[in-house]
């Protein structure tokens, strides 16, 4: 939490407000350079579109006080007109219509070196036949759909690939970080930065959680929420002057 950069999200909760930023891009094929990747590699991207409240509706668990709290500020606000049309849309893009991430450690039927014939030579390799074809059963239709024509079956390069995106950057610099929330899409599509950040500071400032039970209580709170995905959260604490230790 940094209150000296002016173009921070700032939400209402303290006499200066409290600021966050977000700090990571998710592994998603949404994004341009990704996406770029993927077609380049003869696969392509599908976009598809849903409304959270009705999706996770019969999931919630009703009898968790932050989970009415959260639905009362966050989705019952979200049809902006009297016609009922929706004002916060979850947008899902898809490789090949099927996987939601772009990057990933697994999912070798997304990638080159386990599905491209074993009788290839390096030298071949070498030269630019990286083609291959996969085990999975992909829904080449939705290729159909998007680009009008039939899919050939073959794929050039990694679809998915295992190098992680690193960016770099300084906390404490003012020393009124406090803490860092890093967790994957299973918590981030059913609760909003500023939820996530409200919750963990009450739960660290005010009921006097630590790190651990902190990131347990935001996984527990994203199933309630009716997060069906996986869910992992890690909270880290910074011990800067505004925590009053050292």
């Amino acid at each position: 939490l940094e209150e000296h950069d002016e173009d921070l999200n700032k939400l209402g909760g303290s006499k200066g407000g409290i600021v966050y930023r977000e700090v990571a891009e998710s592994h998603c094929p949404s994004r341009p350079a990704e996406r770029e990747r993927i077609q380049a590699a003869n696969g392509w991207v599908t976009h598809e579109t849903e409304i959270p409240i009705i999706s996770q509706f019969q999931r919630m668990n009703w009898s968790d006080q932050d989970v009415l709290d959260i639905f009362h500020r966050c989705f019952s606000d979200r049809f902006s007109d009297s016609h009922g049309k929706p004002a916060r849309i979850l947008d899902i893009y898809r490789v090949c219509g099927d996987l939601a991430v772009s990057r990933a450690i697994g999912d070798r039927e997304y990638k080159a070196a386990f599905n491209r014939d074993p009788a290839l030579q390096d030298d071949q390799m070498d030269a630019g036949n990286n083609e291959w074809r996969s085990p999975a059963p992909m829904p080449f239709h939705t290729y159909q759909e998007i680009h009008k024509e039939e899919h050939t079956g073959i794929f050039e390069g990694d679809l998915v690939i295992a190098t992680p995106s690193i960016q770099f950057f300084q906390v404490g610099s003012y020393g009124d970080d406090e803490f860092l929330v890093i967790a994957c899409d299973g918590l981030w599509d059913v609760i909003d930065p500023d939820d996530a950040v409200r919750v963990t500071r009450n739960l660290i400032f005010v009921l006097g959680f630590s790190t651990k039970e902190c990131a347990e209580r935001l996984a527990e709170l994203a199933g309630g929420l009716g997060s069906s995905d996986n869910i992992t959260v890690i909270v880290v604490r910074f011990y800067g002057k505004s925590s009053g230790l050292s």
